[in-house]
């Protein structure tokens, strides 16, 4: 993973020695310069997924401490640009141009904002809801797999690295390319029949109801030696369901013109099992009427103490920015059902 560091971290350990002229009159306390090493430490040896969240920790408890540092906001972006968390990329560049206005990349930055934004825009059209991605130097590795959704039919498994789409090599691919990839890459000839054969033989019975042609998937996943095949539905990566950020819920959930449903959730949700296909199924029938957005609770616990979201699922139908009705825990059908005639 060494080879992949500058990628993340732009700057050198050595960097804590020397910092931006903004913030020299005053002094870094050690305590955020200890989190921003324990952080950059995390990223050099990282050689699965958590590896980035807990550095991610580690440079949020710095930034907490030395909110008028820099190189920490700066940092932050490249790490969430590469963890499938554009919006806080976006937001951390912003927070760096607005303490350093003079900045001499600032024309790099702002290009790095704009692809940012791009990669959000891309992500709406596709989906992909129920999943995160994280760029690793021999792929792309997925950071979570949602329980009850239809991408968890494809047996993709928190831990795999994608390493091809369609034979397509996506190592070394930043996150945009791979969701191009995701999204235009296509088997042809002889492998589309063959993909198209094993995928009736194997994977029918787990996924019988999604339409399109099959993709394959290859990946390295832990505790095997070679290389295993994934075949899916290429629509299973699309729905009606969009997966936000805690710096997107002002304006995807509060200013929004439909009624929005948000489903708090994570992979240790038991309850999601049931409950998941049954939202995933309304939104297709309420598309045009109602928006469904999905929040990780453990990526946002603040937004969820602020709503006193205290157990997962939990499901929360927001009207003209105000939140009017929730429901938490086990659901059944009807139950969801009736909550989601409120919404119209």
């Amino acid at each position: 993973m060494k080879t992949a560091t500058v990628n993340f971290i732009l700057l050198t350990m050595l960097s804590l020695l020397h910092v931006l002229p903004l913030y020299a009159a005053q002094e870094i306390p050690e305590s955020a310069k200890g989190h921003f090493k324990a952080g950059v430490a995390l990223i050099e040896k990282a050689d699965k997924p958590g590896d980035f969240l807990a550095a991610m920790a580690e440079l949020e408890a710095a930034a907490a401490i030395a909110p008028g540092w820099p190189d920490i906001h700066f940092n932050l972006a490249k790490l969430a640009a590469e963890t499938d968390k554009p919006a806080k990329a976006i937001s951390e560049y912003a927070r760096y141009l607005a303490l350093v206005p003079e900045a001499s990349d600032r024309t790099d930055v702002e290009k790095e904002i704009a692809l940012m934004k791009g990669l959000i825009e891309r992500k709406r059209k596709i989906g992909l809801p129920g999943v995160k991605f994280a760029v690793m130097a021999d792929g792309i590795a997925t950071l979570e797999v949602y329980p009850g959704t239809r991408i968890a039919k494809t047996g993709l498994q928190k831990g795999d690295k994608i390493v091809s789409v369609n034979n397509k090599s996506v190592v070394g691919m930043k996150l945009e390319d791979f969701f191009k990839a995701i999204e235009s890459s296509t088997l042809e000839g002889i492998q589309k029949a063959s993909a198209a054969r094993m995928y009736s033989r194997f994977n029918r019975a787990r996924d019988d109801q999604t339409p399109g042609t099959v993709m394959m998937l290859k990946v390295k996943r832990p505790g095997f030696d070679k290389e295993i095949m994934v075949l899916c539905k290429k629509e299973i990566f699309h729905s009606n369901i969009i997966e936000i950020e805690g710096e997107e819920f002002e304006s995807e959930v509060l200013k929004a013109a439909l009624p929005v449903v948000v489903t708090f959730w994570a992979t240790s949700c038991v309850p999601c099992l049931e409950f998941t296909p049954i939202i995933e199924e309304q939104s297709n029938k309420l598309s045009g009427k109602v928006r469904f957005i999905n929040i990780n609770i453990e990526e946002n616990k603040k937004l969820a103490r602020e709503y006193s979201v205290k157990g997962i699922p939990s499901i929360l139908l927001f009207k003209g920015g105000k939140l009017v009705e929730m429901k938490m825990g086990r659901l059944e059908r009807s139950k969801v059902e009736e909550f989601l005639m409120k919404a119209q």
